[in-house]
């Protein structure tokens, strides 16, 4: 009771479901009252049957709008559940191939693992623009998982399937991606190029530090995609121009 004394949030909800369930109390503890006064107090047949219609109106009414109200946030909740769990599959699936383009832009060999990618944090500008080449496929592959991600932000967004907090880090990695690709299709000078790339990096490690789940399903996703392919998972994706280069 002390802890809830000191949890507005705790206090809230259970305001908030007492004032829900308030009518439907009220509606089934009439209906009991009035039934039990038409028992001892009325000895007109007709009038009795009158008064039981109605006393079980006023219980039956209750409940059925509380199976209701129980069933949809029932659904609503598993609704819920899959938009986010589609939002961070298709999210790290972006992030995914974004690494691989930055590891063949800061020509990276080796396999590639999670602890690598946490690896490339600690890169320093001056490390990137010594090792940073970049071509046009590149830049047309960003572009177009660049506009991916803002539909997803987007779509997602409207349907309150990801935070506030994820909105915000993901609409930077895009901004962020934006800017490389526009810097570079000027002719930008190669610290900046290199500073959007390192942002591009910790945008992408702080995504995969935001929580258990979507550091979980993003070693799924890419350990799938480190296994030995098969051609009929990959004939239609849309990113075949980048997997001929990889």
């Amino acid at each position: 009771m002390g802890a809830a004394r000191h949890n507005p949030d705790m206090w809230g909800k259970i305001r908030d479901f007492l004032l829900r369930t308030l009518p439907y109390i009220i509606s089934i503890a009439g209906g009991i009252v009035l039934f039990s006064i038409s028992l001892d107090n009325v000895h007109d047949p007709a009038v009795e049957g009158l008064i039981s219609n109605i006393s079980a109106s006023l219980l039956a009414i209750p409940l059925v709008f509380l199976l209701y109200d129980y069933t949809t946030k029932r659904v609503s909740r598993r609704l819920q559940e899959t938009l986010v769990a589609n939002m961070n599959d298709r999210i790290n699936t972006i992030i995914l191939h974004v690494v691989l383009i930055l590891r063949k832009m800061l020509k990276m060999r080796g396999r590639l693992t999670s602890g690598g990618v946490m690896a490339m944090r600690g890169w320093t500008e001056g490390r990137i623009v010594e090792k940073m080449q970049i071509r046009g496929e590149y830049i047309d592959l960003l572009r177009q998982y660049y506009e991916e991600l803002e539909n997803l932000i987007i779509g997602f967004g409207k349907e309150n399937a990801m935070t506030p907090d994820q909105v915000s880090l993901m609409s930077a990695l895009a901004r962020d991606m934006s800017r490389l690709v526009a810097m570079h299709s000027l002719g930008g000078n190669r610290r900046i190029v290199a500073r959007h790339i390192k942002n591009i990096i910790g945008e992408i490690n702080d995504w995969l530090d935001s929580g258990a789940i979507v550091s979980k399903k993003f070693d799924a996703i890419l350990s799938a995609a480190t296994t030995p392919s098969q051609p009929a998972e990959t004939k239609k994706r849309k990113s075949n121009k980048f997997l001929d280069f990889l």
